[in-house]
């Protein structure tokens, strides 16, 4: 036991904890748990894989791609309501903030990004030399109109809904009512986790002209091995974003792959039943949580991804969870200070993540109350 946690966690990093690893239970499992890049547990079928494996076998691996990814825009044009015009296809949407960013760098000299965000845009911004304001998230209402930064210049907005790290959401209505407050600036609203949950903003790519609506294929399709994603907006802004694309972005191998999701009956219904079993383990696992937090150790954020926020009001439970996690072999993300967010997994991962929160805090509970007993 002793062996395994002093080999998880650095020796600097056990001396600032409040405990030692010889109180901690160790449940040595076979394999990682990786809840900490947000991505999906359930792989697609061997069968299915297979399936796709012969279609891709079937391609002419010595020819360029088609250019212009002609079919495969056309078919998410269709499924997002819109036309081929209102479409650019992207290695994943990592590559296309790269490339809005890169664009709208050029047009103006300022963005709003909101607080807490994707941590990637903030590297974007400073790799192009573009200055940014904040809006400050609440974390108990998540987006707050009134708290919008004050717009003195024409700026890029970027917004994510569902936000990446709390789970909120923001309204369509509000988004309207900053759209049209503000039709100078152009909104990026980046929907990665919009699968799971809240509205999405492609119904209001064809009535306004200052709106950019990023999908990706990374998380509610569980294929962030494919790289794919796409942008949604006005033709005019397409066009414009579109001179910055390099050629040949999207390979044959993801056309074939992303086809198949979008038309085989087996990969929808697959996914579909993916997202409904990790939406109801996401809102089970916030009730369990929810029920052993209190106003003096944590608590736990609503949440419409595939993940929760968790935030410490106690640091050395904090502390001592971070601990016990890294000795379980149990990988979660750390986005804000004292924050612990939980990427869903398997109910197997997520029984053993809400059994060792409840060890956690016991033990943390005990040592504060031997305390007590020994100061008094």
């Amino acid at each position: 036991m002793n062996s395994i946690a002093q080999l998880a966690v650095p020796r600097e990093i056990r001396k600032s904890f409040a405990f030692t690893p010889q109180t901690i239970s160790v449940e040595t499992p076979e394999t990682v748990a990786r809840l900490h890049c947000n991505e999906t547990p359930f792989d697609l079928p061997e069968a299915l894989k297979q399936q796709l494996t012969a279609k891709m076998a079937s391609l002419a691996w010595n020819h360029y791609p088609d250019f212009h990814n002609t079919a495969l825009k056309a078919l998410i044009a269709q499924q997002a309501n819109v036309t081929s015009e209102n479409i650019l296809l992207g290695n994943g949407s990592s590559q296309l903030i790269q490339q809005i960013v890169s664009c709208f760098s050029k047009v103006f000299s300022t963005a709003i990004l909101e607080s807490p965000t994707f941590t990637f845009y903030h590297q974007v911004c400073q790799n192009e030399r573009m200055s940014y304001k904040e809006w400050i998230l609440s974390p108990n209402t998540g987006f707050d109109l009134a708290s919008f930064p004050q717009v003195t210049e024409p700026a890029l907005v970027v917004l994510t809904s569902p936000n990446n790290p709390t789970g909120a959401t923001l309204p369509l209505a509000e988004l309207q009512t900053l759209l049209e407050k503000h039709p100078e600036c152009v909104f990026v609203i980046d929907e990665a986790y919009g699968d799971f949950g809240g509205e999405t903003a492609l119904s209001l790519v064809q009535h306004y002209a200052n709106l950019l609506v990023l999908r990706t294929f990374s998380k509610g399709y569980g294929l962030p091995s494919v790289r794919f994603g796409y942008a949604a907006g006005n033709a005019a802004l397409i066009q414009l974003v579109k001179k910055y694309t390099i050629p040949f972005t999207v390979n044959c191998f993801t056309e074939v792959i992303v086809s198949e999701a979008l038309t085989n009956a087996e990969f929808i219904k697959f996914q579909q039943a993916n997202i409904q079993r990790i939406n109801n383990l996401r809102d089970f696992v916030y009730q369990l949580i929810d029920e052993v937090a209190t106003p003096h150790t944590f608590s736990v954020q609503p949440s419409a991804a595939n993940f929760l926020l968790l935030r410490f009001h106690d640091e050395d439970l904090y502390n001592n969870l971070k601990f016990a996690l890294q000795a379980n072999r149990i990988l979660v993300g750390y986005p804000l200070q004292n924050c612990l967010r939980l990427t869903i997994g398997t109910e197997v991962e997520m029984h053993r993540v809400v059994r060792l929160l409840k060890k956690t805090m016991a033990q943390h509970k005990s040592r504060a109350i031997e305390t007590n007993v020994v100061c008094n």
